[in-house]
């Protein structure tokens, strides 16, 4: 077995078909197992376990995260290689091909990631630096967040002029490019990579688990690598990538606060005060502002009294010992 492709599905049935679908035209069948792993959706999935008999199918009766439900397909998987694929996608012909060949032939290479579109043809920002304080300050401030941005002109400058780690989703993605992580939509692992690294860290629930993982790999002594000869589709505004990364402030934005104070805690302690300090103060500053909204507001009272629902439960983690989401 060449290749093991691992698709999450959490009550994306809709999308899923079409993937499984793209799948099945892209790769020799008697080269790639398929692995899909049910995290208790609320929509049953057994019709689709009729339709696509040639696929390994794994139903869990509770939803035990992202990063666990991925160990379930990984740890029952015989490829030489393992892709992670978002069930949101539609892969298209050959994309795979060019990511094997490339990790066969460069043996410091553990991830290679793909050029991603969304479903309005226009290409999706997919490869990212690691963590750092000053990144999660304009993570946590929203008014900077707003001014250094992909399409902001400030963004755009910053880029331009100044080559830091921090701006790397900034460039074209037209030419291979050593990168720190790719996302976790389409990323393609080397089986003996994931041997020696270990699996991914099951405290992480959604969010980061592959920027962490993507972490122990380097250290490992591997790299990450762009690669825009394979492509493929993200429906981006069905995944819920998208509503993290713009910061809109809902329940999944707790988990990525949840994530993030996690990995900080565990690869780098000594700052993990300092985030907590940043993270406090910009979402405090959000709250001021939802309770002035809330005030002003004669409309969407619902929506503003739910956001400051999240906010609090993000300066809730602050001060939170233990970031593992299984022992909450």
């Amino acid at each position: 077995m060449l290749l093991s492709i691992i698709i999450v599905n959490y009550n994306a049935k809709k999308v899923l078909i079409d993937c499984l679908n793209s799948v099945k035209n892209s790769f020799p069948a008697n080269k790639v197992e398929v692995f899909v792993i049910d995290n208790a959706s609320e929509e049953s999935i057994a019709e689709l376990i009729d339709l696509f008999s040639c696929y390994h199918f794994i139903v869990n009766k509770v939803n035990l995260g992202f990063a666990a439900a991925n160990n379930i397909g990984i740890s029952r998987s015989n490829g030489e290689f393992v892709l992670l694929l978002n069930p949101d996608t539609i892969v298209n012909k050959d994309s795979f091909q060019p990511m094997i060949t490339y990790l066969c032939n460069n043996p410091k290479v553990g991830i290679v990631g793909c050029k991603i579109f969304n479903n309005e043809g226009q290409i999706e920002r997919s490869t990212h630096s690691f963590p750092t304080i000053a990144k999660e300050f304009i993570h946590a401030n929203e008014f900077l967040k707003s001014l250094i941005n992909y399409d902001s002109v400030l963004g755009k400058v910053i880029a331009k002029f100044f080559r830091l780690k921090s701006f790397e989703s900034y460039w074209d993605h037209n030419s291979v490019k050593e990168v720190d992580h790719v996302t976790g939509a389409c990323m393609m692992v080397k089986k003996e990579v994931i041997q020696k690294a270990g699996l991914l860290d099951e405290a992480f629930f959604l969010y980061n688990e592959e920027v962490e993982w993507s972490y122990r790999i380097k250290k490992a002594g591997y790299t990450s690598v762009f690669l825009p000869e394979s492509t493929i589709i993200h429906l981006f505004g069905y995944s819920t990538k998208q509503q993290v990364q713009k910061q809109k402030v809902n329940k999944l934005l707790v988990e990525r606060y949840r994530g993030m104070f996690y990995f900080f805690q565990k690869h780098f302690g000594m700052k993990l005060p300092i985030l907590r300090v940043i993270v406090f103060e910009g979402f405090l500053i959000r709250l001021i502002i939802k309770y002035f909204k809330l005030i002003n507001l004669k409309n969407n009272r619902a929506i503003v009294i739910d956001e400051i629902k999240y906010i609090k439960n993000i300066l809730k983690i602050v001060f939170e010992n233990n970031y593992d989401w299984r022992k909450r």
